[in-house]
């Protein structure tokens, strides 16, 4: 029976140290990014798309009931609606 090779054990070793100080190196880049986002009351964290009023709410916690952003979709749909007839 043969022994196992120390050659394949080092080319192992050299993949995962190469993998590692890859990760490493996205980890150090994204991380400014992540500590920014994580701060109460960041703009970073929660885009608006529109509707200030319901990412406000996100980013201090308190979420709105289902009855307030139904309203507010209905609302932002006849909006839309409406530009979208004088477009026409």
């Amino acid at each position: 029976m043969r022994k196992p090779g120390g050659f394949g054990f080092l080319i192992a070793l050299a993949a995962l140290i190469i993998v590692l100080m890859l990760s490493m190196k996205a980890w150090k880049s994204a991380f400014p990014a992540a500590a920014q986002a994580l701060k109460p009351g960041s703009s970073q964290g929660i885009p608006d798309h529109g509707d200030r009023e319901a990412a406000d709410a996100l980013r201090s916690g308190k979420l709105p009931d289902m009855k307030d952003m139904g309203q507010r979709t209905d609302t932002h749909i006849q909006k839309v609606k409406e530009a979208a007839k004088d477009q026409d």
